[in-house]
């Protein structure tokens, strides 16, 4: 049978190891695995020279309609930075709160993107009972719950309305995703800090302490046992919250851990010095805390790594060099998400085997798109990474592809990069330059919907 394109003289990377193989693809689809000399013949042939391939890479936690981005600039930014399916967050600007809001939303990427996408709908106080359910009905892949108060726009969701959205879930076997930080001790310390006048790049660590988030993990984890709801804790930033997830694992509970790229790298060191610039929630933590979390990723206890892609116009952020606390919380990172990544494996704290897990397979896993997506399978898609592992650059403001023009890392030195993406079967990224027309990316539902 002849083939559309047949990948060769490469490694393929899977969570359980790499696999000196190639790919044969038809219709967009996966058709083989095999040693090259059992590989069909193709209309396309591509010799990677012995170079590792990733299943495609999802981002489970993006927003993309965080201004300046829209859907167009975010997707163009994942596929430059060979990310090859996004799962977008709701946003102020684009709520997902009810089945009308999520239709709404799905025609607003449709034709505009060009990466594969999916959304997450999201809990809010004054919505009926059913919107989470009628949500998961139409391919939702989680429903996201903030514990603490998520700021103008988005109504808060009190304790009793998280617990009964996680047994409406729970009603569908839906998946939730929980922000998870103490509200009150958030609104006391943020109270007390403005009686003092304090404005400075510290009050950011002060107002948002690690303890709001310990507490917050441990209490979540308590309403998911106790509903029988799966959940996914995302931009995890402390150890306490992953172990208390791998007790509760043991006791049956379905909760897994997220984190993010900002907590392996960044801490209240780059904080007090860099400011608004580094500002996100939860906060970045202290060095020996950052090297902790690494030690926990590369051991199997945290999940999924996403970028939590927020990005700000560089006027609203410099309004933190006058006022830490009024700054806005959120960071770019798809362009650097997978460059970041892979000098993680440079470095040798990450292994290969386990960034296919974190960042393919388990949030494919997670968001109900396996196998689909995530996996060198039979029948998945012909998503597909290249990545050059000798490649080192200076990550620079000037040529991030996200609308905002910056990020947090501009002068971060980086060993490996991904050369080169597929997305079912057609070249999407080469050296960095997106090769497709705006409108290649497609809606993926989830698949049990």
């Amino acid at each position: 049978m002849e083939l559309d394109l047949v990948i060769k003289n490469c490694r393929l990377v899977t969570p359980r190891g790499v696999i000196e193989a190639g790919v044969a693809v038809k219709d967009g689809r996966i058709m083989a695995v095999a040693r090259d000399t059992h590989l069909p013949t193709a209309d396309r042939v591509l010799d990677l020279c012995g170079r590792f391939v990733l299943p495609g890479v999802l981002d489970g936690h993006c927003h993309a309609t965080s201004p300046p981005d829209v859907p167009e600039t975010a997707t163009c930014s994942a596929a430059s930075g060979g990310v090859t399916t996004i799962h977008d967050m709701p946003g102020y600007q684009v709520p997902t709160f009810c089945p009308e809001d999520y239709e709404k939303k799905k025609r607003s990427f449709e034709g505009n993107c060009y990466v594969d996408y999916t959304f997450h709908g999201a809990c809010a106080s004054g919505y009926p009972n059913g919107s989470l359910a009628g949500m998961w009905s139409l391919g939702a892949t989680g429903v996201k719950f903030f514990v603490s108060d998520p700021g103008p726009g988005w109504p808060q969701t009190f304790d009793g309305e998280i617990l009964e959205g996680f047994k409406e879930l729970a009603s569908v076997d839906g998946l939730a995703l929980i922000h998870a930080e103490n509200d009150h001790i958030i609104k006391y310390n943020r109270k007390m800090l403005k009686a003092q006048g304090r404005r400075d790049y510290a009050a950011h660590l002060e107002e948002r302490p690690r303890l709001a988030e310990v507490e917050a993990g441990r209490r979540i984890i308590q309403y998911l046992e106790e509903t029988g709801c799966a959940g996914l804790i995302v931009h995890t930033s402390v150890p306490e919250t992953v172990f208390e997830a791998m007790d509760a694992r043991n006791r049956g509970v379905k909760v897994y851990i997220e984190t993010c790229p900002q907590y392996l790298y960044l801490t209240i060191d780059d904080v007090k010095e860099r400011g608004p610039w580094v500002k996100f929630a939860p906060p970045a933590r202290t060095r020996d805390t950052v090297y902790e979390m690494r030690r926990l990723l590369e051991a199997g206890l945290i999940d999924t790594v996403a970028t939590d892609h927020a990005p700000f116009p560089r006027e609203e952020k410099q309004a933190g060099n006058m006022d830490m606390l009024e700054a806005p919380n959120g960071i770019p990172g798809l362009d650097t998400f997978m460059p970041l990544m892979l000098n993680a494996v440079s470095e040798g704290w990450l292994s290969l085997p386990r960034l296919a897990a974190v960042v393919s397979e388990n949030p494919a896993r997670i968001f109900g798109v396996y196998p689909q997506k995530g996996c060198f399978t039979v029948g998945a898609d012909a998503d597909f990474v290249v990545l050059d592992m000798d490649k080192e650059y200076v990550i620079r403001d000037e040529d991030q592809v996200t609308a905002c023009g910056w990020t947090p890392y501009d002068g971060f030195h980086v060993k490996g990069a991904p050369c080169m993406s597929i997305i079912r079967g057609e070249t999407v990224m080469s050296d960095g330059a997106v090769v497709v027309e705006k409108g290649y990316g497609r809606y993926i539902p989830r698949l049990s919907c």
